[in-house]
């Protein structure tokens, strides 16, 4: 099991930074400037795991409301100006336990990627502020596919872009996908990923599709959970 994974694919909202609540308040801003009213629990229940173009085009379905490309980029960019001017004025720390998961990977060589819904220019932002940035050379990023999540593509994609960095071609099944959305989990699974669902955004029962399931990425829930993956712990300490 030291060989595997050989990659391992992050998403990137509510695994590696909690900045769903930044993200509910700046879509809450957009929604309310078309006449729209999100609830808390609507986001949660109904938007979680889609890229921000799914999760709007959702929105505007649910509450009857059309949406043409034109309506959907200047919602998005309204979402992304409030989403940026939050993000200047809030410190949004790295979840417990990420640090030290990705140091033990560092420390045994693994390649890591971050696959996710929101734009790059909300994801690098917050990657340099954890000071995490130096782990992740390759990120997939809303923009980077034509359909988003939870469709797998974003994470196929990230695999062929992992290949050709490295200059070895890798399979679904050389990767860990590490998740906190249930139907993401349940579509990387139907294509040959394994999956480790992180509890943040939902009941650790609705991540049942994953392989292994976590509260946090702390070393003692993960060995606990995932005693496959405790070898990779025995480079570094416990942290701080």
């Amino acid at each position: 099991m030291g060989d595997w994974p050989e990659a391992v694919l992050f998403d990137f909202d509510g695994v590696i930074v909690n900045s769903e609540p930044v993200h509910l308040r700046a879509f809450q801003h957009a929604a309310r400037a078309l006449g729209i009213e999100l609830s808390d629990e609507e986001y949660y229940r109904e938007l979680i795991g889609f890229d921000d173009a799914g999760a709007w085009r959702r929105l505007f379905a649910l509450h009857g409301r059309p949406l043409d490309e034109q309506a959907l980029a200047r919602v998005m960019r309204t979402k992304f100006d409030a989403m940026r001017e939050l993000l200047e004025t809030r410190q949004v720390p790295a979840l417990p336990g990420v640090r030290e998961f990705v140091e033990a990977l560092a420390a045994h060589g693994k390649v890591m990627a971050v696959c996710s819904g929101a734009v790059r220019g909300e994801i690098e932002p917050m990657l340099r502020g954890v000071r995490l940035a130096q782990h992740f050379p390759v990120i997939t990023a809303a923009e980077d596919v034509a359909v988003g999540k939870p469709d797998p593509g974003g994470y196929l994609l990230t695999v062929r872009r992992v290949s050709e960095m490295i200059g070895r071609a890798l399979r679904p099944q050389d990767c860990l996908v590490v998740e906190d959305a249930p139907l993401v989990v349940r579509s990387v699974r139907g294509v040959g990923f394994r999956a480790l669902g992180v509890a943040t955004s939902c009941p650790a029962s609705a991540l049942d599709g994953a392989d292994w399931v976590v509260r946090s990425l702390r070393r003692e829930e993960l060995t606990a959970a995932a005693p496959e993956l405790g070898y990779l712990f025995d480079r570094t300490t416990e942290d701080e």
